[in-house]
């Protein structure tokens, strides 16, 4: 009756996915950790898409992400990169999830002789796991704010960003219970032994290395950016099936704000891996943003992003 989880690297086969009755198991997180370095594990691509995908935070901030999405697209934002000449750019990419949709667009920025200074964000790229000392079984993981969103006791893994279900009385009991008992245990400094786990793709991380500088910021598209960039690359994630209107212009100000002047905004949606994308190209201009080129479709928010007007300093917007 009680739902167990798979928390070894053996153990991970795909006919051994769910339980006697037909739920997805849960699988600890720190797998994705363990396969990124496992260089010979058959499939790897396939256990890290269902390791992150089974990983999901109360703010649904790990999302399904893929390879060469927006290929064509990409192309169109480094041939105007070209134009513009910024050979050394600093480039912040939004949303990144685990990194695998942006692979394209930064191996594409390397191969053209760009020396980016690059920084990947989300809502969380980051997690650090706990335990007792280096070779217990048993672990905790925790976001940046501390709150536990995994506990692992062999056999068992608890997910407590995932609900269980009525059935599963027994498992919900020990939950709840270790759950009281981890909070107390890190409150008390008795799990010293730590490590952190980076949700990126290790192809991702590689492309990274040969940047001319990188950072892994966790960052929210409600707060100011942080610093001033000459690239911003914001890919699906600022559209109505997350943001209100309101939102959108909000976060679009912060864009516009984190810009340098003449700087490029990238943004744009597609449903799927290989779609055409419906998104633009955008200049900071001294009054708002202009459209540079649309490569595909015309981008969803189009008219919210050429409605962003830069604030003045009795926090009024400037009419044009």
């Amino acid at each position: 009756m009680w739902r167990r989880g798979i928390c070894k690297l053996n153990q991970l086969r795909k006919n051994n996915l769910h339980d006697l009755f037909g739920k997805e198991k849960n699988i600890s997180v720190y797998l994705y950790k363990r396969l990124v370095h496992e260089n010979e594990h058959e499939e790897k691509d396939y256990w890290l898409d269902v390791i992150l995908n089974r990983f999901n935070s109360d703010r649904n901030v790990v999302k399904r992400t893929y390879k060469n999405r927006f290929d064509q697209f990409d192309e169109a934002a480094i041939k105007e990169l070209i134009k513009l000449n910024m050979l050394k750019p600093s480039v912040m990419d939004i949303a990144v999830s685990d990194g695998r949709a942006s692979t394209y667009f930064l191996q594409q920025l390397l191969a053209q002789s760009f020396e980016p200074a690059y920084t990947a964000s989300d809502l969380v790229l980051s997690y650090t796991l706990h335990k007792k000392n280096q070779s217990a079984g048993s672990h905790i993981v925790t976001d940046e704010g501390n709150n536990i969103k995994e506990i692992v006791r062999p056999p068992f893994v608890w997910n407590l960003s995932r609900r269980e279900g009525k059935f599963y009385f027994i498992n919900n009991k020990l939950k709840r219970y270790y759950s009281r008992f981890y909070q107390n245990q890190l409150k008390k400094g008795l799990l010293r032994y730590n490590e952190k786990i980076e949700l990126l793709h290790p192809d991702f991380m590689d492309l990274l290395q040969k940047c001319r500088s990188y950072e892994l910021l966790n960052y929210s598209l409600f707060n100011p950016i942080p610093g001033k960039f000459d690239v911003i690359r914001v890919m699906n994630i600022l559209h109505y099936g997350y943001f209100t209107e309101e939102q959108l212009a909000r976060s679009l100000h912060h864009i516009y704000n984190g810009l340098e002047m003449d700087g490029l905004l990238i943004e744009g949606s597609n449903e799927n891996a290989g779609s055409e994308v419906e998104g633009g190209i955008y200049r900071k201009t001294a009054h708002g943003f202009e459209e540079v080129c649309i490569p595909q479709k015309s981008s969803r928010i189009g008219k919210v992003i050429l409605s962003i007007r830069p604030v003045n300093a009795d926090n009024t917007q400037e009419v044009k």
